[in-house]
C-alpha cells in the first residue's frame, strides 16, 4: 500500500510540474537553477516530498535548492523507466523508497560519516573524503590572490566546506597545487571556519605536489603552504607518479637532490606528517612505489566499474590495481581510492542501462561506494579501501557517498546482500553482451602504454568498448576517449615519441596514448594479442572510435539505453564554466 502510494505521489507531483509550467517562458541557464528545466525538478521534488517525506521540508538541509533538483530529476527518471519497463512496479517503488530512505537520513542530526584507521598513519579517517578539484574558479594557475576570485564562488566553498565537516563529519579535504585556483580559495575558507570555532586539529588536510626537478619541487611545495595558509599538512602526496622516471627523481635522482630526502626534511621539520603519493600509471610503476617502503598511504584507481582508467592494466593485470590494494593491506598502508564516481563511470550521470541494472537494490553512486566500503568483507585477501573521495563542486554532492556511508555503517549486512544482487546482475549484463569466453581474457596481450614511450592505449579502449557494450556507458567513454583524441591534435609526426610526450610536460602520464586512425599499423601493435582474440579487438577498437571519437562522422542512432538516466549536477561547476 505504501509502494502504491509513492507512486501515486509520483505522478501525481509529474503532472502538476508539467501544468504549473505549460504557458511559462522557457529559460536557460547552465549555471545556476533559475531555468525551465530546473524550476519543473524543483516543484516534482517539493510536491513529492510534502506528500512522502514531510519532515524533510523542516530540516535545514531542505533549504538548498541543489537538492530538490536532483530529488525532481530522480524521481522523473524512475517514473520514466517504469513507463518503460516490463517491471515497472517494482523497480519505480523500491526507487522511490531509495529517495525517501535518503531523506529521511539526510534529516538526521547525527547522519555522520563513519571513520576508519587509516593504516600506519594511525589517522582516523572518514570513510568518503572531500575532494577539492570541482569547487574552484578557475584551472588555470592565473589567480594569485584571494580578491580575483567571484564572491558567489568562495561563498560556495565556505557552504561545502561547512557542511561536510559538521553536518557530515567529513574532515579529510584533499587538493593539489596544480588545481588552479583551490589551495588559494582554501587558505582563505581555512580561515574563515576557523574564525567559526573548527579547530585546526581536528581537521585532516592533504595537497599533493609533482614530482619536478628539487629546484622546482621545493618552490612548489612552499608556493603550497603560502597558498593554503597552513603550518603543517597531515598528508602530503607526491601528485601523479605516472612515469619511471618520476620515481627516479623522487629516489635515485641523477641531476641532484632526491626529492624523497626533500620530503622527509619537511617532516623532521615538522611541517608535513605523512608521505604518501598518488599515481594513475600502470600497475608495476605502482607496485615499485609500494615497495619502496617510503610511502605510509596512496591514492590510486580502483572502481567497481574497472580500473583501468588511466595507464591502467594489460596481460596479467585483469584485476587493474587489486593486487596493489592487497599489498597496500600487506604493508599496512592507507588506501585512498581517487575518483569513484567520475572517473569509476561518471556514476552522476549514469546511463539508463546502468541506473536499471543496480536498481531495485541501489542507484548507482550508492552502488559504486557501497562496493568499495565493502570491499573487505567481498575480498579474498580481506584488503580494504579506506576512504573514497568525491570531488564536490556543491554541498549536496556529498549527499549520496555520506547516505551510503551511513547505510554501510548502521546496515552492514542489509547492503552487503545489496551491493551483491546489483553485481551479479551487471556480471550477467557483461556476459550477455560480450560473452563469457571474452570476459575472461580480452585483456590478454593488449599494449597500454605500460612503458614511458609507448602510445597505444589498447587496454583501456577495449575497456572502453567493454563498459558501453555492458552497461551502457558511453557518455564516460566519449570523456575518456576524448583525451586520445586531443592528444592526437597535438601530435607531432616529425618528432618521436619521447618528444611528443615530453612537449605534452606533465598531462600524458595523466592519460596517455593517441586515438585509433585508420593509418595505425594494428597488425604490429597487436602482435601479442591471442590469436582467437584479435579479430574482435579490432572491431572493438573501431567501433569504440566510431561511437567516441569527437572526430567520428558517427551517423547510426545511440540505442536509448546509452542515454543519461538523470545528471546529478543542477549547474555548470565553476571551474567549468564559459
Amino acid at each position: 500500500m505504501v509502494a502504491l502510494n509513492l507512486r501515486e505521489i509520483a505522478r501525481a507531483a509529474i503532472s502538476n510540474a508539467a501544468a504549473s509550467d505549460a504557458k511559462a517562458e522557457v529559460i536557460v541557464d547552465p549555471n545556476s537553477n533559475d531555468n525551465t528545466a530546473n524550476k519543473i525538478s524543483i516543484i516534482i521534488a517539493q510536491k513529492f516530498i510534502s506528500h512522502a517525506c514531510p519532515a524533510f521540508l523542516e530540516a535545514s538541509v531542505s533549504e538548498d535548492v541543489d537538492r530538490l533538483v536532483k530529488i525532481g530529476r530522480s524521481i522523473a527518471d524512475l517514473v520514466r523507466l517504469a513507463d518503460e519497463s516490463n517491471e515497472s512496479d517494482g523497480r519505480l517503488a523500491a526507487g522511490l523508497s531509495s529517495i525517501v530512505e535518503q531523506l529521511d537520513i539526510l534529516s538526521l542530526k547525527n547522519c555522520k560519516v563513519p571513520k576508519v584507521r587509516f593504516g600506519k598513519t594511525e589517522l582516523d579517517m572518514p570513510i568518503v573524503t572531500l575532494g577539492c578539484m570541482r569547487f574552484q574558479q578557475t584551472w588555470a594557475p592565473i589567480i594569485k590572490d584571494i580578491g580575483d576570485v567571484k564572491k558567489e564562488c568562495q561563498d560556495n566553498l565556505y557552504k561545502l566546506l561547512k557542511y561536510s565537516i559538521e553536518e557530515r563529519g567529513i574532515n579529510h579535504i584533499e587538493t593539489a597545487n596544480m588545481y588552479g585556483s583551490s589551495e588559494v580559495q582554501l587558505g582563505d575558507a581555512f580561515q574563515r571556519i576557523f574564525d567559526d570555532g573548527i579547530k585546526r586539529e581536528d581537521l585532516i588536510i592533504q595537497t599533493k605536489v609533482n614530482a619536478f626537478d628539487p629546484v622546482q619541487f621545493r618552490k612548489t611545495l612552499e608556493d603550497s603552504f603560502s597558498k593554503l595558509r597552513l603550518d603543517y599538512i597531515d598528508l602530503f602526496s607526491f601528485h601523479g607518479i605516472n612515469y619511471y622516471s618520476q620515481y627516479e627523481t623522487i629516489f635515485n635522482n641523477p641531476d641532484g637532490e632526491n626529492l624523497i630526502d626533500i620530503a622527509r626534511e619537511y617532516v623532521a621539520n615538522g611541517k608535513i606528517r605523512n608521505i604518501g603519493f598518488s599515481s594513475h600509471g600502470h600497475p608495476n610503476l605502482i607496485k615499485k612505489c609500494i615497495d619502496s617502503d617510503a610511502f605510509a598511504y596512496a591514492n590510486i584507481h580502483y572502481h567497481a566499474f574497472g580500473s583501468y582508467t588511466a595507464s591502467g592494466s594489460s596481460g596479467k593485470h585483469s584485476g587493474g590495481n587489486l593486487e596493489n590494494l592487497r599489498l597496500m593491506k600487506e604493508k599496512d598502508m592507507g588506501a585512498f581510492i581517487i575518483s569513484p564516481y567520475d572517473k569509476g563511470g561518471r556514476l552522476y550521470g549514469p546511463s539508463r542501462k546502468l541506473r536499471s541494472l543496480t536498481l531495485p537494490d541501489l542507484e548507482p553512486i550508492q552502488y559504486g561506494s557501497l562496493w568499495l566500503f565493502h570491499h573487505e568483507e567481498m575480498d579474498k585477501m580481506g584488503a580494504p579501501a579506506h576512504t573514497i573521495v568525491c570531488g564536490a563542486a556543491r554541498p549536496s554532492d556529498l549527499d549520496e557517498p555520506a547516505v551510503a556511508a551511513y547505510l554501510f555503517a548502521t546496515k552492514k549486512e542489509e547492503t552487503l546482500k545489496r551491493v551483491k544482487a546489483a553485481a551479479e546482475r551487471l556480471r550477467q549484463a557483461e556476459i550477455d553482451a560480450l560473452g563469457e569466453e571474452w570476459m575472461k581474457n580480452w585483456y590478454e596481450g593488449l599494449p597500454n602504454c605500460d612503458k614511458d614511450n609507448e602510445i597505444y592505449p589498447i587496454g583501456q579502449m577495449i575497456w572502453l568498448y567493454n563498459v558501453v557494450k555492458a552497461w551502457g556507458l558511453r557518455d564516460f567513454a566519449k570523456d575518456r576517449y576524448g583525451s586520445f583524441d586531443g592528444n592526437s591534435k597535438n601530435w607531432d609526426s616529425k618528432l618521436s615519441n619521447e618528444e611528443n610526450i615530453k612537449k605534452s610536460k606533465i598531462m600524458w602520464g595523466y592519460m596517455p596514448g593517441v586515438a585509433y586512425d585508420e593509418d595505425m599499423d594494428l597488425s604490429t601493435v597487436l602482435a601479442d594479442v591471442p590469436s582467437c582474440n584479435r579479430q574482435k579487438v579490432e572491431e572493438a577498437i573501431k567501433f569504440l572510435h566510431d561511437v567516441c571519437s569527437q572526430n567520428s562522422k558517427y551517423e547510426g542512432k545511440i540505442p536509448d539505453e546509452w542515454e543519461t538516466s538523470y545528471d546529478m549536477r543542477p549547474w555548470c561547476a565553476f571551474p567549468e564554466r564559459k
